[in-house]
């Protein structure tokens, strides 16, 4: 084994690791062949792309391209994270569909420019990524359009790389690759490169139901739109190779988010593309009637932390429709029937013990030890509720002499901001170290599928009237 060193991020680029898919749940049962995932989003830019903008940046270096050149990017979205990963400057030109978390990791990553473009434009149309981006560099001096789709780059290399990881991974048995086709890159020049060595192999290209890349499909910039980002276009690409894909299987935005959140629960944190893969690769396995022995590989090109509004909030599932029906009634009673529609009402909850923003630190730390509470509400005039203080903050603030025994809880205490649902504000007073937290009303009436959900997210809940 070679010794473990510092190396340069890109460096890290490649050398996936291939796992077996067979014990996660709607995976593996009943199917007599291996199933296997090239885990591309465990590269360090979470994706395929990074050995894609390996190469880009290495072709414009000899290009004598400046590392300060602008780059003006098209795609989804993951391909521009892997170049500003590299420190490159950035224009993003990004699909509508593109998630909301990959355009917050971009402009984290300094990148201010993105344009958002049609989802289902045509090559030649105004509306089209190549178009923009071309018009975005003709007026801006010593920038680069990158694009995938167009023949600019040489990326035989490229996936000659992921190719061999393969081959060598599996010790040269491979039966078939299941990937999802954008670009057609991947699937032209891993078909080659894997074919050459492996002739039997089988490519099965997969797309979003109403795509428009396989064989038999025709153009159509109308078609229904998918909501399975990084596969699938509403025309073929040209940089697909005719003859690079043995089979076509379409798969719809629920099997593809219900077999990402399979995947998820299985340990395997891919996004929905990947899910699509999966899914088809087990359709193909089933159709094909695959015997034991036989291994199917499946390129898992991207991340589920890039969906956490989408793929991993369950309300979002739910509105859209996309949840199979076992993960569907297990959320119904996650969220109904574990609570029979019970409020918190029904805890029969006693009285609360509660201390007065005027009294004394000590005593609110003896009376929190008394009832061996952890925290403690702190209420106003009238009993109205305005924070808390916590015996663990409030015993340290004593002990390292912030605060002393007879200063009033309010100078201490984690405050509620005015209005509820709103942004916690500011400290008040100059001599307060007190603390803004956001409010949220919290009644009797509050139902317990509520209170569960709200403590996902919080520590302590307090019970109060309308009028808190």
């Amino acid at each position: 084994m070679s010794a473990l060193r510092i190396t340069a991020l890109a460096d890290s680029i490649g050398r996936t690791p291939l796992v077996s898919l067979n014990d996660v749940e709607g995976v593996g049962g009943r199917l007599s062949a291996e199933m296997c995932g090239k885990l591309e989003f465990m590269n360090p830019g979470a994706s395929i792309k990074d050995r894609v903008a390996k190469h880009i940046v290495a072709q414009l270096d000899a290009r004598g391209v400046s590392k300060d050149a602008l780059l003006v990017v098209a795609g989804p979205g993951n391909l521009a994270i892997s170049l500003a990963m590299l420190r490159r400057r950035l224009v993003c030109l990004l699909p509508e569909r593109t998630s909301a978390d990959r355009v917050k990791l971009l402009k984290a990553a300094g990148v201010t420019d993105i344009v958002r473009t049609l989802d289902g434009a045509l090559p030649g149309s105004p509306e089209h990524p190549a178009e923009i981006g071309q018009r975005i560099v003709s007026h801006r001096p010593g920038a680069v359009y990158v694009d995938e789709e167009v023949g600019d780059w040489d990326l035989g290399a490229c996936y000659d790389e992921l190719a061999a990881e393969l081959i060598e991974q599996s010790e040269g048995r491979l039966d078939a690759l299941v990937l999802g086709v954008d670009t057609g890159n991947a699937a032209t020049h891993l078909s080659r490169a894997l074919k050459a060595q492996l002739p039997g192999i089988q490519i099965v290209g997969v797309e979003p139901s109403n795509s428009a890349i396989g064989e038999q499909c025709v153009a159509n910039p109308l078609a229904h739109r998918w909501l399975c980002e990084d596969i699938g276009r509403a025309y073929a690409p040209r940089a697909l190779a005719p003859g690079s894909i043995d089979m076509w299987i379409q798969v719809s935005d629920p099997v593809a988010y219900s077999m990402a959140r399979r995947l998820v629960q299985g340990g395997i944190f891919a996004g929905p593309a990947a899910g699509a893969s999966v899914a088809a690769a087990r359709m193909y396995a089933v159709s094909s009637a695959l015997q034991p022995g036989q291994r199917v590989a499946v390129i898992l090109g991207d991340t589920a932390r890039n969906y956490g509004d989408t793929l991993l909030s369950d309300d979002w599932m739910l509105a859209h429709d996309l949840l199979d029906a076992k993960m569907l009634d297990g959320l119904r009673h996650k969220q109904l029937d574990q609570y029979r529609g019970a409020s918190i009402e029904d805890l029969q909850l006693p009285a609360a013990v509660t201390v007065s923003e005027d009294e004394p630190m000590g005593a609110a730390i003896g009376t929190m030890i008394e009832h061996d509470f952890s925290q403690m509400p702190v209420t106003g005039a009238r009993r109205r509720l305005i924070g808390y203080l916590t015996l663990s903050a409030a015993q340290a603030l004593v002990d390292n002499k912030t605060a002393t025994p007879d200063q009033p809880v309010k100078q201490f205490m984690l405050r509620f901001s005015g209005r509820a649902g709103t942004a916690a504000g500011g400290a008040t007073g100059s001599t307060s170290t007190s603390i803004r937290k956001q409010y949220w009303l919290i009644t009797p009436e509050t139902p317990l599928s509520e209170l569960s959900r709200f403590f996902e997210t919080h520590s302590v809940a307090f019970v109060t009237d309308a009028s808190r």
